[in-house]
């Protein structure tokens, strides 16, 4: 984010939270609450939305909120329709569209590649415009090189950054990627977390990732044989996302 940027939500957070007093937890939590809420009607289609919310919760001294906002700030244009088609047999992908929608595409690409925050990603989901009913689902993401070749520093784990996530309010659990091969599990679907547990270090399953030690916990879902799985990842993976139950209902409303 540039510094005029920076400056100018500096300067709106100083409004937003003027009214509250911030010498105790809950003024605080109320006027983080007002930097949501402000960021929500006002600042969605703004490319520095999340860097506002992060600093809200910075200052406030919260865990940050960001809003999933790539698709919002492309208008979906009329007569924009896509269909992507999966081969049974050939191993062949069509990706099928108008020509408003492959515009579309295009400036949801442009917006991705350009997005600042590493968590950010695009859900297409089948049945909601631009996509068609009989399509399969399309997630973005954007990765950088070594990914893609499996080359890095030794120090590569250390450039992902540690979530603020608390892992008693995990409430669901979705596998980016490739999900571990001994799992009968998708990726990109979300799985209902029945129970987390440090791990003491002693499983078997576990999904190795090269951060902290003390960041490993065992999860406890049901995969799509219908049987319970219990398996240990590393909080900070970022090839596996945690939501949370407030994050599973937004999501949950912007389907409906």
């Amino acid at each position: 984010m540039s510094r005029p940027a920076a400056e100018r939500h500096a300067q709106l957070l100083d409004q937003i939270i003027q009214p509250f007093d911030l010498t105790h937890d809950f003024g605080r939590k109320r006027a983080y609450e007002a930097a949501i809420e402000y960021a929500r009607q006002n600042l969605v289609e703004d490319p520095h939305c999340n860097d506002f919310l992060n600093a809200a919760a910075k200052r406030l001294g919260f865990a940050a909120v960001n809003f999933d906002t790539l698709e919002s700030r492309v208008k979906l244009p009329r007569n924009a329709w896509l269909d992507v088609w999966i081969s049974d047999e050939d191993d062949e992908v069509a990706f099928t569209g108008t020509r408003e929608g492959i515009q579309y595409m295009i400036d949801l690409l442009t917006q991705l590649r350009d997005a600042s925050d590493p968590e950010q990603h695009i859900h297409l989901d089948q049945g909601v415009l631009p996509m068609t009913e009989s399509s399969a689902n399309l997630v973005l993401f954007k990765e950088e090189e070594t990914w893609f070749t499996g080359e890095g520093d030794e120090g590569e784990a250390d450039e992902y950054p540690e979530r603020d996530i608390d892992p008693k309010q995990i409430y669901a659990i979705q596998f980016i990627h490739y999900p571990p091969d001994d799992l009968p599990i998708s990726a990109h679907r979300l799985y209902r977390v029945l129970k987390v547990e440090p791990d003491q270090g002693y499983s078997a399953s576990v999904k190795e990732f090269g951060g902290s030690e003390n960041r490993y916990f065992r999860f406890t879902f049901v995969a799509d044989n219908d049987e319970k799985f219990t398996y240990s990842f590393h909080l900070d993976d970022p090839a596996v996302n945690y939501f949370t139950h407030r994050e599973i209902l937004k999501l949950a409303m912007r389907a409906v």
